[in-house]
């Protein structure tokens, strides 16, 4: 585990090879929840692995590592980009009524596809709202 980064200087970006449009969404997400003051601290995961090079960014909303609003990975072959919210800030249900495409994650760990940044606007926003649950 890294910190102290982000996602322009990421072993992840270095190693991933994802879409061009994948790569936009990590960094408006990235300016986004940094520039809302919901993220103290930036870490990744990145595995370099011949033939498995991927990566996840992991943000927190306090500079102790044990506390992580999401993570977020871009993909190699699709123009979205794959988050986790952790804590239970969100849930499924308050995700599908916002019109986000959900995964199999579970609640307190729903997964979305991101496929824009009008859709990481709302989320910001949501975080916003939602930071006191956790």
């Amino acid at each position: 585990m890294l910190y102290n980064v982000t996602w322009a200087t990421s072993k992840t970006k270095e190693i991933y090879n994802a879409t061009r449009e994948s790569e936009e969404l990590m960094a408006y997400l990235e300016t986004k929840i940094v520039s809302s003051n919901l993220v103290e601290l930036i870490g990744e995961k990145p595995v370099p692995e011949k033939g498995r090079e991927y990566g996840v960014m992991i943000y927190y909303y306090q500079s102790i590592p044990n506390r992580r609003l999401l993570s977020a990975a871009p993909r190699k072959e699709n123009d979205h980009i794959h988050v986790v919210l952790f804590g239970g800030i969100l849930n499924r249900k308050e995700l599908v009524e916002k019109g986000f495409e959900i995964g199999n994650g579970t609640d307190p760990q729903p997964d979305i596809k991101m496929r824009s940044k009008d859709e990481i606007n709302i989320l910001t926003e949501l975080l916003k709202k939602n930071l006191r649950r956790i």
